[in-house]
């Protein structure tokens, strides 16, 4: 099954997402499956650069607006997590506010956004660091039906294709 998602950034995005739909040429109509919360759009929206300065209290605030106008399970982009320390407070407060997964990148330093490609130096984190990150939000979640997911970067940082699969491999073991 194919799974449809859409970024919304406000309360009134979110509405427009939950009752968006278009009609297939067998006459059934679909929508949209799950919402994503960017980071991208929501920094952009505040008038601010996508390096993670946005705080996830501004951002949850978003979150929480969009869940008064839908019920459409949502993915968060998390950006890099921070800290694991911070890391397992924000899988705690999205977990709360009712996320149903969130996804984080394996970089390191300031943030530089992957649609830069290679244009920017992108820096991968350490792979024992990023997966000590996963393995404190797996231990911090409440529900074993919330996700993490982990964004591999390896490709845009021109790491190669073995180095994905090891860095996959690595973090499906934390």
């Amino acid at each position: 099954r194919v799974l449809r998602g859409i970024e919304v950034h406000s309360g009134l995005s979110a509405l427009i997402a939950e009752h968006t739909t278009a009609k297939r040429p067998n006459g059934s109509t679909v929508g949209f499956d799950f919402l994503w919360s960017s980071s991208l759009t929501g920094s952009t929206v505040r008038g601010k650069p996508d390096i993670e300065c946005v705080d996830t209290s501004q951002r949850v605030a978003m979150v929480e607006e969009a869940f008064e106008v839908t019920t459409k399970p949502m993915v968060y982009d998390g950006d890099t997590g921070g800290l694991p320390e911070i890391f397992t407070h924000t899988v705690r407060t999205l977990e709360r506010v009712g996320v149903s997964a969130v996804i984080i990148e394996d970089k390191q330093g300031l943030k530089q956004n992957s649609l830069f490609g290679t244009d920017r130096q992108q820096s991968l984190a350490d792979i024992e660091e990023f997966s000590r990150k996963i393995a404190a939000g797996k231990a911090a979640q409440v529900t074993e039906e919330f996700m993490i997911v982990a964004r591999l970067e390896a490709l845009i940082a021109g790491a190669g294709q073995a180095e994905a699969i090891r860095r996959a491999q690595a973090y499906i073991d934390a």
